[in-house]
């Protein structure tokens, strides 16, 4: 790819501009704000302040968001059920972690938060991260899957600097996890150019671990 269109820019440039933001804002939000509303509020900085708004530009707005959902590809459908198996390792992963042995002390408050949380979050993530990325530079294999993967491991180093908040394994779980994880993700949307079943294994996966999360920063 010798040249890019606006888009295409502003969608490399989002990326690094995202992490460099977040990882000054989310140890200033928590310190100043408290580690509860702090976390929320760069939370609520980083859906609809970047993942949204970049998503909703590059699609060419938002009624062209669907697109992200109906992109097509044209490996086998026994490819696609592994490439949709291998999405769905963070889940096991993350249910026998964190989830089977914090569920039945955490209570009905912190599934219902995890829930809601782990909805946004995925679905947002999933849109920006694999979803634009894919739609923009299509079967581009650094720009549409290395890129974003690198840098959505690289942005969960401002969640590990919020303030008072302790994460179950510290930064190598945290990062090395989101690393890995955003690499399995982007591997499966990239093949399958389908952020459906991506998304829905994000959301599961969010469910599981910021259950852990929640329990142990808010409810312990």
């Amino acid at each position: 790819m010798r040249t890019m269109n606006q888009k295409q820019r502003v969608l490399i440039w989002s990326s690094p501009v995202l992490c460099i933001s977040m990882l000054l804002l989310m140890p200033f939000l928590t310190a100043n704000m408290g580690k509860t509303a702090g976390y929320v509020t760069g939370f609520c900085i980083y859906w609809f302040l970047f993942c949204l708004p970049v998503s909703v530009y590059c699609s060419g707005g938002f009624r062209r968001l669907r697109e992200i959902y109906r992109q097509k590809s044209d490996i086998t459908a026994r490819m696609k059920t592994i490439y949709y198996f291998i999405a769905l390792i963070p889940c096991i992963a993350t249910f026998f972690a964190v989830f089977k042995n914090i569920a039945p002390i955490a209570g009905l408050q912190v599934l219902i938060l995890a829930l809601v949380f782990g909805m946004i979050n995925g679905t947002l993530e999933e849109m920006f991260w694999r979803g634009i990325f894919n739609k923009i530079f299509n079967d581009h294999l650094i720009w549409a899957y290395l890129y974003p993967s690198l840098f959505f491991g690289i942005w969960h180093i401002a969640l590990f600097s919020a303030k008072g908040i302790v994460y179950q394994g510290g930064a190598g779980s945290l990062v090395g996890g989101s690393l890995f994880m955003g690499l399995l993700w982007g591997l499966a949307a990239y093949k399958t150019k389908s952020v459906k079943i991506v998304t829905a294994a994000h959301i599961i996966t969010n469910f599981f671990a910021f259950t852990g999360l929640i329990y142990q920063n808010w409810f312990m």
